[in-house]
């Protein structure tokens, strides 16, 4: 690749970067039904053409936004391991991990709830990033079950889902509602969630 090449790939990624931070400013403001590209491009301080030779439309740059807001979240899920110093701690660590990268992206994760009653594209992203918290979860469950730590009349694709969705409709209240709270109720959380598992 010649020099002029790479400078060239180099200014088209430098673009595409701050479009994307643009796109998520003025999504987080005024939200996706609200947004407009122009908007965008002035944040990103590009011109309104530069959008299209990047993105195909204002559906595409949230898509790329989301996407790279779930492998945060997935990134900070599977570095908590599946077994160490007992169900109850890794429980608590996976909460108190969770809701520390559920904080810093709320108010996109707030858009992204929004988008999901109305697209279907967005639908099928939030149920199958759902459904890996699920999976991870069930997993853990049924791995304590074999161990004799959870009561084997526990359902662990039903406690799965109920149990991170009260985590997850928790961080909701919380950071996107803004509901007060303190660090013990994080602790509750765990605590409730153990005992619903039986631990």
């Amino acid at each position: 690749m010649c020099v002029t090449e790479v400078k060239r790939q180099a200014r088209a990624e430098r673009t595409r970067a701050s479009l994307l931070r643009g796109a998520r400013e003025v999504f987080e403001e005024r939200g996706f039904l609200d947004a407009k590209i122009s908007e965008i491009c002035d944040r990103a301080g590009v011109a309104y053409g530069s959008f299209y030779t990047h993105f195909a439309d204002k559906d595409a740059v949230f898509a790329e936004l989301i996407d790279e807001m779930l492998r945060g979240l997935l990134t900070v899920m599977r570095a908590e391991a599946l077994n160490g110093d007992g169900p109850e701690a890794r429980i608590a660590r996976a909460n108190r991990a969770y809701l520390r990268a559920y904080e810093k992206s709320a108010r996109l994760m707030a858009v992204f709830e929004q988008v999901a009653t109305f697209s279907p594209a967005m639908r099928e992203t939030y149920l199958r990033a759902w459904g890996v918290f699920y999976d991870r979860q069930e997993r853990a469950i049924r791995g304590w079950q074999e161990a004799g730590l959870v009561p084997a009349d526990i359902d662990p694709r039903t406690a799965a889902v109920a149990l991170a969705t009260m985590i997850g409709r928790t961080a909701y209240t919380w950071f996107v509602l803004g509901r007060p709270h303190e660090d013990g109720d994080v602790d509750q959380l765990t605590r409730l969630y153990c005992r619903a598992i039986g631990i």
